[in-house]
């Protein structure tokens, strides 16, 4: 299967770059990521409209942004049923000693080959510890985030309850206060 369909092929480049794995940045025109494409790669070319088209997959990146300021960042996930470990472009939200990302693709569920037959109605997000880079991103899932990020932020007792709804703002609100905590720990020691 080709790694991507003529109508996305179609869509409008926007300027940006690439960083890849090997730490060269490329500056030009990309289409920017979408849910069909998060786990696959990006279309790039470095100009407007001479030059060839190149398809980076996600394995070969560490990241990319786009002139507007949004950005992703490349992460290892969980494995799943009969696939090998997924790569995904993540939208980091807030970053520190934890990490929040958003996503539209819905790991445990989405099938990169069948995308389409997915409905998309949900933002996806994954918390990681940066003190744990070697553990994948974890899904947060509305009914249990409280006491996962409790869990996760047990090392700043001086953080905030975990409370509020599931929603972005109060999600990024409470990563970054557990920033706040432990970059005044790290301060004490």
């Amino acid at each position: 299967m080709a790694p991507f369909s003529a109508v996305q092929a179609q869509q409008r480049f926007q300027p940006g770059y690439l960083v890849l794995q090997r730490g060269d940045t490329l500056r030009g025109l990309l289409v920017a990521p979408t849910r069909s494409t998060v786990a696959r790669g990006v279309i790039f070319r470095t100009d407007g409209k001479t030059a060839a088209e190149a398809f980076y997959s996600v394995k070969l990146l560490r990241g990319l942004g786009l002139t507007g300021g949004k950005k992703y960042v490349v992460r290892k996930m969980l494995p799943t049923m009969r696939r090998d470990t997924l790569r995904l472009l993540l939208e980091p939200l807030a970053q520190g000693q934890a990490n929040l990302y958003r996503s539209s693709y819905n790991l445990f569920t989405n099938n990169t080959d069948e995308v389409y037959s997915n409905q998309f109605s949900l933002l996806y997000y994954y918390v990681e510890s940066t003190a744990n880079l070697t553990r994948p991103p974890y899904l947060l899932q509305a009914n249990t985030f409280r006491s996962d990020l409790t869990s996760l932020f047990s090392d700043c007792t001086s953080a905030p309850a975990i409370t509020g709804k599931f929603s972005e703002a109060n999600l990024i609100k409470l990563v970054q206060e557990y920033n706040r905590c432990t970059s005044h720990l790290t301060q004490l020691k």
